[in-house]
C-alpha cells in the first residue's frame, strides 16, 4: 500500500510509535512517506527518521495550539500530498495532526487517526467539551479512529467516536529491553544496596513530575536506602529538583532503554496517559510498577504485569507507602512474553484497519 504518515510531536511515545510503524511497514513492502514538524522534534526521532528508508520525508511546521498558523500547514499538507501521492492510506498521529489529514484533500485515500491520548483524558482540561465536541466533528471527515488502549477507546465511545470506526491497536515494542541490570546499576552511579525508584517521561504538568519527587522523598524518609531516579526533561524540572532534594537524582534527556534494568521499582505519577511506552518497557523488564490509573494498564495486568494501581488523584504520602509495600514485597513478577507487547503485532493490526477502511472508502463509505 502507499501510506502517509503525519505526525505533529515528533518525539515522545508518539513519535516512537511512528517511528515503528514506519519500519515494520516497510520491511513488510509497504510504500511510506512521512511528514513530520520540526518544531517540537527530539534529535532522536530525527535521527531515526533520518535512517528510514522512507519513500519521502518532508518537513511541515504544525504547532500544538489552535491558531491561524493551522491555514499554513494545511495548505502545504494539501500541496505534499499532491506533489508526493496519490496514497491509498493517509495516517494522522497526534490531534493537531489528526485534524490536518481529516481537514486535507487527499482524494480516494482513507484518513486514519491515532489520537495518542485523546485530549479528552486529560482530567484538568478546562476545554474537554470543545475539544470533544471538535473530535466529534472531524470523525465524520475520517475513515477510522485507532485508539492505543481500552481504557481510550472507552473515552471515544463516550464522545461519539464509536462504531465501526474506531478501533484498538495497543502500542508495541520494536525490540526487548536492554536487561543488563549490573551494566544499568553501574550507568546509573547508585550504591549497591540502593532501592532504585524510576522515572520515565518528560517533566512537565501532564506526568506530575513533582508528585513523584515528593512521594520519593517521602519513601525515603521511611528506608533511607530508596533513591529515585528521573530520566527525562522538561519546564518542570527545577521544581522537581528543589521537591526531590537529596532522594532523587535526576539524569536529565537520556536514552532510558539501557539503564531500566537497573531500576528495582517503576513508577508513573501521570494524570493521563493513553498507553505508556515506558511502563510497556517496564513490564517487559518484569519490573513491579507503581502507577496512577491511566491507559493501558489493564492490558498489562492481563498479560501479567505486578501493577499496583492507584488514584489518579493520589497523595505523595498514599504513593510513598505503595513504593516501600512494592520494595519490601518478595514477590518477584516475571517478565512478559515479547510476541505479546510486539510493534511487528502492532503494524499487522493497523495493516488490517488500513485495507478495510480504503475498502470501504472504494466503495462509498
Amino acid at each position: 500500500m502507499r501510506i502517509l504518515l503525519v505526525i505533529e510531536p515528533s518525539g515522545g511515545g508518539s513519535g516512537r510509535h511512528v517511528v515503528d510503524l514506519a519500519r515494520a511497514l516497510i520491511g513488510s513492502g509497504h510504500q511510506v512517506s512521512l511528514i513530520w514538524s520540526p518544531r517540537r522534534a527530539e534529535s532522536w526521532f530525527e535521527a531515526a527518521v533520518a535512517a528510514l528508508p522512507l519513500h519521502a520525508d518532508e518537513r511541515v511546521p504544525m504547532r500544538r495550539s489552535v491558531g491561524p498558523w493551522d491555514v499554513a500547514a494545511l495548505h502545504t499538507l494539501n500541496r505534499l500530498i499532491a506533489r508526493l501521492g496519490p496514497f491509498e492510506i493517509v495516517h494522522g498521529h497526534s490531534a493537531k495532526a489528526g485534524a490536518l489529514v481529516r481537514l486535507a484533500h487527499a482524494p480516494g485515500a482513507a484518513k486514519i487517526y491515532t489520537p495518542h491520548a485523546l485530549p479528552m483524558m486529560d482530567p484538568a482540561n478546562l476545554t474537554t467539551i470543545v475539544a470533544g465536541a471538535a473530535e466529534a466533528l472531524l470523525a465524520r471527515s475520517g475513515d477510522a479512529v485507532i485508539a492505543v488502549s481500552e481504557e481510550e477507546a472507552v473515552v471515544a465511545r463516550r464522545w461519539g467516536l464509536g462504531g465501526h470506526r474506531l478501533h484498538v491497536v495497543p502500542n508495541g515494542l520494536a525490540a526487548p529491553p536492554a536487561n543488563d541490570r549490573l551494566a544499568a546499576r553501574q550507568a546509573l552511579g547508585v550504591p549497591e544496596d540502593a532501592l532504585v525508584i524510576g522515572f520515565v517521561g518528560r517533566l512537565c504538568a501532564q506526568k506530575d513530575p513533582i508528585r513523584f519527587a515528593h512521594a520519593v522523598r517521602r519513601a525515603n524518609a521511611i528506608d533511607p536506602r530508596i533513591t529515585g531516579v528521573m530520566i527525562g526533561d522538561g519546564d518542570l524540572a527545577s521544581a522537581v529538583r528543589t521537591a526531590g532534594g537529596d532522594a532523587l537524582c535526576l539524569l536529565g534527556s537520556r536514552d532510558a532503554g539501557p539503564l531500566m534494568a537497573g531500576f528495582d521499582l517503576f513508577a508513573m505519577t501521570s494524570r493521563y496517559e493513553a498507553d505508556s511506552y515506558a511502563m510497556i518497557e517496564a513490564a517487559a523488564l518484569g519490573l513491579p510498577i507503581v502507577c496512577t490509573d491511566v491507559g493501558g494498564i489493564g492490558r498489562l495486568i492481563q498479560a501479567g504485569a505486578r501493577i499496583d494501581r492507584l488514584p489518579v488523584d493520589a497523595s505523595p504520602d498514599h504513593l510513598a507507602e505503595a513504593m516501600h509495600a512494592a520494595l519490601a514485597s518478595r514477590v518477584v513478577p516475571l517478565p512478559i512474553a515479547p510476541g505479546l507487547l510486539s510493534a511487528s503485532r502492532m503494524a499487522d493490526q493497523t495493516v488490517r484497519i488500513y485495507r478495510d477502511a480504503f475498502a470501504r472508502r472504494r466503495l462509498g463509505g
